[in-house]
């Protein structure tokens, strides 16, 4: 005698009827521009804290020193762009990253920029190396 299978169940959809939602709430709209909010970050280690620690008066002595970003001429001369706007400091950038060996605590590895110019330097890294806004870390001095 053969085995007689069960019927398979249809789908909601293949019956035409809606499926039902499973959440009471509604989907937010997201306007145009909005940021996807983060997850929550982990602490610090005691011993990274440390470090954190000694950096904050480096980057205010920096900041205070450097007040005007030193990648927007670097910029403006690949852009081949003859007058620029040259903006205020509020970063301060790493030349060698810390994944390849640089310190954060290094004032030499250090140079002071713009929010447009690091976010260009993180998003286009070739370039940044290229222009020497990067190093790797066997290019150390």
């Amino acid at each position: 005698m053969t085995e007689r299978r069960k019927p398979l169940k249809r789908t909601p959809l293949k019956r035409g009827k809606p499926l039902k939602a499973r959440s009471t709430l509604k989907p937010r709209k997201k306007t145009e521009g909005e940021a996807k909010p983060r997850k929550k970050l982990r602490p610090r280690s005691a011993k990274q804290e440390k470090v954190y620690e000694k950096r904050r008066p480096l980057v205010a002595k920096l900041l205070s020193e450097r007040q005007w970003c030193e990648a927007c001429p670097v910029f403006a001369a690949h852009d081949g762009v003859v007058t620029y706007r040259r903006r205020r400091s509020t970063d301060v950038h790493e030349l060698v990253r810390r994944s390849q060996g640089g310190s954060i605590l290094d004032e030499a590895n250090c140079m002071t920029v713009c929010r447009p110019c690091h976010r260009r330097i993180g998003e286009y890294p070739q370039l940044a190396f290229d222009l020497g806004l990067a190093k790797r870390g066997f290019e150390r001095d």
